[in-house]
């Protein structure tokens, strides 16, 4: 369900090493949803607010957007 989301990383590795890629393409009203709501999420205190200060201390807020949208679909599936 996430690939069809776009939510999953694109699959780019040469000797065993990971290279950087493009999210996939996947249902754009459902992504950027999702990643507005990530990004409404960065300063709360809890596990998704500190996944996305981690990830954007490393990769920039676009990128923890994406990041922390995934785990929110996952929830939104599950629940």
């Amino acid at each position: 369900m996430c690939s069809w989301a776009g939510l999953v990383p694109g699959q780019n590795e040469s000797a065993g090493k990971r290279k950087s890629s493009k999210t996939k393409k996947g249902n754009k009203y459902l992504r950027s949803a999702l990643t507005e709501a990530a990004h409404s999420v960065r300063g709360s205190k809890n596990y998704l607010g500190a996944l996305y200060r981690r990830t954007a201390s490393r990769k920039g807020r676009k990128r923890a957007g994406i990041v922390v949208a995934h785990p929110c679909y996952v929830f939104l599936i599950i629940s």
